[in-house]
């Protein structure tokens, strides 16, 4: 007799009628109706078909399927089951990490524009942004957390926005992924999300950087849809305004995001679109940025090349390798990803790769610097393109690269960023007379200092001299930050009689951290006077 495999679907699930009663109460019947239930239990299990018997009642089997549907797919139970694990072990981390003392721009933020000192609104932080290194979003999110959930400490409540951003950007780029690529690569999307040392950082501090990863996660599948669908819907490019505006709102460089998005959508079927869509993120955006158009336009010599470092800004391009201390190695496993994915999901995944290498030219070309932080927008699609090109490497090649994002994110985890925090406890223990911080341009090492007096020597003043500090303060300790900033402080200590007693490692800057001594920038010197 003729088998029958039986394919059952969410839109089959028709009752019989009344009319049908009387039908199905012959033996033949009955026996087929029961053939049907058994056969939609045993396709729970991954069975296919129960044997050679010939099912011609159609709705029996239906009604069958319908009261036991299909299993959801082994493979997708399993890229379930890993991406709740790997995200629970990323939760846990990063919490932990999130209760780290806050570091240098973390603390000039939230004392200068988040914090209500002085009976400012919560709305304070939208309406004054005189500085560029102010994330105005991510500050009112800060603030926000900070009301609510204060009791769980003063750093975690600050950084709890930016990991719960962090773990949504992850979960987006391991769904898209997995819906236009297959399961394979979004399982690899996730795993490499999950690992990524970068993720993780600025996932961990309360600074901007986490929302514009996750506005560039976001992008994806909403970029995809204005490219794809025949029918526009004014909810999906509603979405990817809103996306491209709250970026903007907590970090200015993620206005290239939109723009790469628009330059890549030009050449697709519908090339308005993203145009569109970028356009309407303009708008939104004018509300947010109308209170403090004079103070940037005040500020504007913060872009400058004699503002700050690094200059030319080429650490944007090791976010193309999708970290900082291996990311020059990793560009060919990016741009081998681009090759091979479909063309829809290249055209999509190139917007936000577009916009990264247009800021790099502007930065060049405008004489101007950028942090490698400045480009995160860019790194899901990069993970996105890595994780498809490692789908079709070797074992060898996928350890590989695991490896590669595994050691910079134990040091992550092991090295603090810039230990301001437990320093100034060192350094209150040892005396009784106010210390002497060394530092940049604010006094932030201050409030770790509770009641206690501190003075200070801010080495980014043009007018500075560490000497005359020195003798006005008369300190028994002095706690040197930015030791690579301070031009001569060690050797006027050691001249004045102060010896280097203890160093707090840290991983501050630019450079790749490859040890757990850190760098010197993020690094923190104690001294101490020997008579």
């Amino acid at each position: 007799m003729e088998r029958v495999v039986m394919q059952v679907s969410a839109h089959q699930k028709s009752a019989l009628g009344w009319k049908d009663i009387n039908r199905t109460l012959s033996t033949r019947t009955i026996m087929q109706h029961l053939c049907g239930f058994s056969q939609g239990m045993l396709n729970r299990f991954g069975v296919p078909r129960i044997g050679p018997l010939n099912l011609k009642h159609d709705r029996s089997v239906r009604r069958a399927a319908s009261i036991c549907p299909r299993p959801v797919p082994s493979s997708a139970m399993t890229s379930r089951r890993l991406m709740l694990l790997l995200g629970a072990a990323w939760m846990i981390v990063a919490l932990t990490l999130g209760t780290r003392g806050l570091w240098y721009d973390e603390i000039a933020a939230w004392r200068d524009y988040g914090s209500p000192a002085e009976g400012r609104s919560a709305w304070w932080c939208l309406t004054h942004w005189f500085d560029p290194a102010n994330h105005p979003l991510q500050t009112f999110a800060s603030r926000i957390s900070f009301t609510w959930f204060g009791f769980l400490g003063g750093e975690l409540a600050l950084r709890l926005p930016c990991i719960v951003a962090g773990a949504a950007t992850a979960a987006i780029l391991w769904r898209w992924a997995g819906n236009r690529l297959g399961s394979s690569v979004g399982r690899l999307t996730g795993l490499l999300a999950f690992t990524n040392p970068m993720l993780l950082e600025y996932s961990t501090e309360a600074r901007g950087y986490a929302f514009m990863m996750l506005a560039g996660a976001i992008s994806l599948p909403l970029a995809d849809r204005l490219h794809t669908e025949g029918r526009l819907r004014s909810g999906n490019l509603l979405s990817f305004a809103m996306t491209q505006a709250v970026g903007v709102g907590t970090h200015l460089t993620t206005a290239f995001l939109s723009i790469g998005h628009t330059a890549i959508g030009l050449t697709g079927r519908y090339p308005w679109r993203l145009l569109l869509g970028s356009a309407l993120a303009a708008i939104l955006s004018a509300p947010l940025f109308w209170p403090v158009i004079e103070g940037l336009w005040l500020t504007r010599d913060q872009v400058t090349s004699t503002a700050g470092t690094p200059q030319g800004g080429f650490g944007l391009l090791r976010i193309l390798g999708g970290q900082v201390a291996f990311g020059w190695m990793l560009i060919p496993f990016t741009a081998h990803g681009l090759l091979r994915c479909s063309r829809e999901v290249r055209r999509v995944v190139l917007g936000p790769i577009l916009g990264l290498l247009i800021l790099w030219v502007m930065v060049v070309c405008c004489g101007s610097w950028a942090y490698t932080r400045f480009g995160l927008f860019a790194l899901p699609a990069v993970l996105v393109a890595l994780a498809q090109s490692l789908s079709l490497a070797p074992t060898a090649g996928r350890i590989m690269v695991v490896a590669l994002q595994v050691i910079p994110l134990g040091l992550i985890i092991l090295v603090d960023k810039q230990p301001i925090q437990e320093a100034m406890l060192w350094t209150l223990e040892r005396t009784d007379k106010p210390p002497l911080v060394v530092g940049l341009r604010g006094e932030v090492a201050g409030v770790y200092a509770g009641d206690r007096p501190v003075q200070f020597s801010l080495c980014g003043l043009s007018d500075w001299n560490f000497v005359a500090d020195l003798d006005n303060a008369q300190p028994e300790v002095v706690m040197l930050m930015y030791p690579n900033a301070a031009t001569g402080a060690e050797q006027t200590l050691e001249q004045r009689g102060f010896e280097l007693q203890h160093i707090m490692f840290g991983r501050l800057g630019e450079a790749p951290v490859y040890t757990r001594q850190g760098n010197k920038e993020g690094s923190i010197q104690l001294w101490t006077r020997l008579n």
